[in-house]
């Protein structure tokens, strides 16, 4: 098991699930577009991009690839991931303007 933070909430997980799936434990919702549980992760999206907080490092992962580890802190909904979301739509809707 790996017990991690999540917005300031504890969790514990099986070692070898992703964030993704530890913040849907906690019942905290992070946007996927290209996400579906039947199908492996690909991360082509990156709409669930969370800040991980390790080691003293702060890096910004698609949530749907990132494996838990023990002691990381993630922040789902901060000002920067918001605004990287947009960003991400926004280069999504780019690709397919009559979307």
């Amino acid at each position: 098991m790996a017990k991690l933070e999540i917005d300031n909430i504890s969790v514990e997980i099986e070692k070898g699930k992703t964030i993704l799936d530890a913040a849907k434990k906690l019942n905290i919702e992070i946007p996927t577009l290209c996400y579906h549980k039947a199908l492996s992760p690909y991360g082509a999206c990156r709409l669930c991009v969370v800040e991980i907080n390790t080691a003293g490092r702060k890096i910004i992962q698609a949530s749907c690839l990132y494996p838990v580890e023990d002691g990381i802190e993630v922040k789902t909904n901060t000002p920067e991931m918001q605004k990287i979301r947009q960003t991400m739509i926004g280069l999504i809707l780019a690709r397919a303007p009559e979307s």
